[in-house]
């Protein structure tokens, strides 16, 4: 029998509103950042999740998403 690879781990990148910054960390603890506008760590979090498979994006509302 063919043992197939385990999937990759999922982990999960959050932004948050820190103070007047906006904050990215992954549930890992492997990735962290602080960004002076939600645009920007968005963006940052989009390019982190599509460079590493299995990783999911979490955002704290709707506004964004934009």
């Amino acid at each position: 029998m063919i043992a197939l690879p385990a999937p990759p781990a999922v982990e999960t990148l959050t932004i948050q509103p820190l103070g007047d910054r906006w904050c990215v960390t992954s549930s890992d603890g492997l990735f962290e950042g602080v960004f002076i506008d939600a645009r920007t760590a968005v963006r940052c979090a989009k390019d982190e999740v599509e460079a590493h498979p299995g990783h999911v994006l979490v955002l704290p509302g709707p506004s964004l998403a934009a």
